[in-house]
């Protein structure tokens, strides 16, 4: 092996932090014990691997996992250009750079060979150590990085894999404790219905005895209407419950083109009696969007509680008035409700859509109907937007995803 003897003592340590194994093929030994010298650096955790022959070589590639790969060109039997064709043409060994060791003079012609070898560089002797240590480090540097970001790829994965699946057991503990809780509402509101029809039935029983026997107790009516009047509360929270828990249960109503004035109609028809007693004004205007492909029943849950809702929290100083309209945006149809009422406060927004919550106590009411209302319009991929001012009145905002409107 012939070295720049000027240059021999120039130093190139390689800051390594992960093994590294470097092929270093020659038939002459005495020419891999030189390069190996030149190469070597105390503690760069580097192994120098030899090969006295292009098949050696082959065999040691297969085996082992190396970063570099250093080939003399001129050997017998097979050269130097044969093995870098055949490593290149296997998979396992494909990747593995291959800087070629010549004696060779510096030619296009044979560097044009090595490269179409496979070849990523050339060394010419007599090797010039500083550039030697130089091109080896290069490699042998991107050798690591590549190891480090392949380790860091794997940990990414294996923590992406273990928070996956810590996701899909909270999903699955979710999706049960969700479904337990379904079922004790859905169960409980149906099982209580036969003891709430039983006090029913005990009370007019009491009240046609009490006229029987003529019995005149004005403290007795008093408390017979109030008792009446929990039944009918606990009634109707009991009709809510099952609303909610057959929101969870039902299959998807067959959705046809429903008509928003159609259904309004319905629902006031329905509530007269409370839009006369507020002397409550409701103004429609449906032209921009007169209907949407959807649940008819689920569209006058949403318009009937919307609406009463807005009678119910109507301000004391003014008479109500409800503007309601429809009009397309993007995907959506969206059904807009505004009202003259109370208002609310900013912080209870949120509140409005809770379960059991009632933020004005001088109405009637169980705080179920605005929860299963969101449920609604989310269940079918919608959502709802509420703009409110305290004093001034509230605006709904249903967004229905539509295919098709007429």
């Amino acid at each position: 092996m012939m070295l720049d003897q000027q240059t021999q003592s120039v130093p190139f340590k390689l800051p390594l932090t992960y093994p590294v194994k470097v092929l270093l093929v020659d038939d002459k030994p005495e020419n891999l014990i030189s390069l190996e010298s030149l190469l070597f650096s105390e503690g760069d955790n580097i192994s120098y691997l030899f090969a006295n022959s292009g098949e050696e070589a082959l065999k040691i590639a297969l085996r082992e996992e190396l970063a570099l790969i250093l080939l003399d060109v001129q050997m017998p039997d097979m050269n130097g250009y044969e093995v870098a064709q055949y490593l290149r043409n296997t998979s396992k060994t494909k990747d593995i750079p291959v800087i070629f060791v010549t004696a060779i003079s510096e030619q296009s012609s044979h560097m044009v060979e090595g490269f179409e070898a496979g070849a990523v560089d050339f060394l010419f002797k007599p090797l010039h150590p500083y550039i030697t240590r130089a091109k080896v480090a290069a490699f042998i540097s991107f050798y690591v990085q590549k190891k480090e970001l392949e380790k860091a790829n794997n940990l990414a994965l294996e923590m992406n894999r273990a928070l996956e699946e810590r996701v899909a057991e909270r999903t699955k503990e979710l999706i049960r404790i969700n479904k337990d809780l379904e079922n004790f509402v859905y169960t409980a509101s149906h099982d209580l219905k036969t003891p709430i029809i039983n006090i029913e039935g005990l009370m007019r029983a009491l009240q046609e005895t009490l006229v029987e026997n003529d019995v005149k107790l004005e403290e007795a009516d008093a408390i017979l209407n109030m008792i009446a009047t929990s039944i009918n509360r606990f009634r109707d929270t009991l009709t809510d419950l099952t609303e909610v828990a057959k929101l969870q249960y039902q299959e998807e109503d067959n959705q046809a083109i429903v008509s928003f004035e159609e259904i309004l109609g319905d629902v006031t028809s329905n509530i007269k009696c409370m839009i006369h007693d507020a002397e409550a004004e409701i103004i429609q205007d449906f032209s921009l969007a007169p209907g949407v492909a959807y649940s008819r029943k689920n569209l006058r849950s949403i318009i009937y509680n919307l609406v009463s809702n807005a009678i119910k929290y109507k301000s004391p100083d003014r008479k109500p008035v409800i503007n309601i309209c429809s009009y397309p945006v993007d995907d959506y149809v969206v059904l807009s409700v505004q009202d003259n009422g109370l208002g609310l406060r900013e912080q209870d927004h949120d509140k409005v859509f809770s379960m059991f919550t009632r933020l004005h106590d001088h109405t009637e009411g169980t705080g179920v109907g605005m929860s299963i209302v969101k449920r609604i319009v989310e269940n079918s991929d919608g959502k709802i937007e509420l703009s409110s001012e305290l004093g001034k009145g509230s605006t709904f905002k249903i967004y229905i995803k539509y295919s098709n409107q007429f």
